[in-house]
């Protein structure tokens, strides 16, 4: 397909500003030239849109598909710490080509289901040749662990070596650091890995305010994260419990600045330090519902804030499936105080904020990643197309101008 096209369309929602219907969409060398209201005669190569509704890409804000593999491998737990044992031994006993193609199986989910930009969170180095050729822009994420602060130094070193790895990976992907959870990494290596991410360019990520045993661990220590982490050799006898929220814990330690936050289930008494400190959060509706929780992410209160506020998938370890029509309707199931059109925001532009990219909007001079759902006759809004219950894949999909999916 030639770099310079123009697509037809029946509507078109660019995610900031009205729909627009049956108009045209020119691009230009991977980047949206201009939006026209009206249909015109051309000599550029068209392409016939005119039953679709165009919306630009979902973007998958968090995201664990090296650990693919475990789909309905691991059961539901009364206590997380005993998910994360399980998710652990399943792990660890799985071949390595098992792993890669059920990567990529669930690479190919996602793109059905209209995943142009991918944020996922990668721990196995030996697997990032693998997103190379995936057909998403990326942002990978080197998840990192260790909470004996004596050990943060060699941790880092090793950290430091992830960012030679990225050779000829092309513009589509950027790398980044996940120091994984306050309760898994110390304070030392929490605060290299913001030296070494602000020396890198590069975003943090962080599994936070999560579950009730994280908060009760911060404030109190001892219980079932302290034994879970003797069982792994990784309890630090010199740590001593903060007596403060996780998300104050990582206040104090100077780390939470413009970090990425996944899940803040428990970030309600927090807002007012997450906006100071320009936080942007991940929610995870269907990862959320698999593991029953009743307390979840404050979105309308952090939306009201304008915290940027993206969806993500997690991993289908925690969840049934990797499809971003499953996240759209299980959030418009949970989220009853923050419209259709805000989650699509939120699966889209939100999303793009959180991982600073200048994509999930469909502008001139944007990225032109953008996603096409066939259509018959006008709805009573274009906004509900996403969440009809019986749309299971989009019909066209590109990304920075190259068709990706569809005819």
């Amino acid at each position: 397909m030639p770099d310079d096209i123009k697509i037809k369309f029946g509507a078109l929602l660019p995610m900031e500003g009205d729909a627009i219907e049956n108009g045209e969409l020119l691009i230009e060398q991977g980047r949206v030239k201009e939006i026209r209201p009206t249909q015109s005669p051309t000599s550029t190569a068209c392409l016939d849109l005119s039953d679709h509704l165009l919306l630009p890409g979902f973007v998958n804000a968090h995201c664990h598909l090296s650990l693919s593999a475990l789909r309905g491998k691991v059961p539901k737990c009364d206590k997380f710490t005993d998910w994360v044992r399980l998710v652990i031994k399943e792990n660890s006993r799985m071949p390595e080509s098992d792993r890669v193609s059920a990567l990529h199986a669930g690479a190919r989910e996602l793109l059905r289901s209209g995943v142009t930009t991918l944020a996922d969170t990668l721990s196995e180095v030996e697997l990032l040749s693998q997103y190379h050729d995936l057909p998403f822009r990326q942002v990978v994420f080197l998840e990192v662990l260790g909470f004996k602060g004596r050990e943060a130094d060699e941790i880092l070193e090793r950290a430091a070596s992830f960012f030679s790895r990225q050779n000829s990976a092309g513009p589509l992907l950027k790398l980044g650091l996940a120091p994984h959870a306050p309760y898994s990494v110390s304070p030392a290596l929490f605060q290299g890995l913001k030296k070494l991410a602000a020396g890198h360019h590069c975003l943090s990520s962080c599994h936070l305010a999560e579950f009730p045993e994280e908060v009760r661990f911060l404030e109190e220590g001892g219980g079932e994260l302290e034994e879970l982490l003797k069982e792994r050799g990784s309890y630090d006898e010199d740590w001593a419990p903060p007596g403060k929220s996780p998300v104050r814990y990582l206040d104090d330690l100077g780390v939470l600045d413009s970090m990425i936050g996944v899940h803040l289930s428990h970030s309600a008494d927090d807002l007012e330090v997450l906006q100071s400190r320009n936080t942007r959060a991940v929610f995870c509706p269907g990862s959320t519902r698999w593991f029953g929780r009743t307390r979840f992410m404050p979105v309308r209160e952090m939306l009201d804030r304008s915290i940027p506020v993206g969806l993500g998938t997690d991993s289908l370890a925690s969840n049934d499936a990797l499809s971003f029509f499953h996240e759209l309707r299980v959030a418009d199931e949970m989220l009853r105080d923050v419209s259709r059109l805000e989650i699509l925001k939120m699966a889209t532009l939100g999303g793009a904020e959180v991982l600073d990219l200048p994509v999930g909007v469909l502008f001139s001079e944007r990225p032109a990643d953008l996603i096409g759902l066939r259509v018959s006759g006008k709805p009573k809004n274009w906004a509900d197309i996403p969440f009809e219950r019986d749309r299971e894949s989009v019909d066209f999909s590109m990304v920075a101008g190259k068709v990706v999916l569809g005819d």
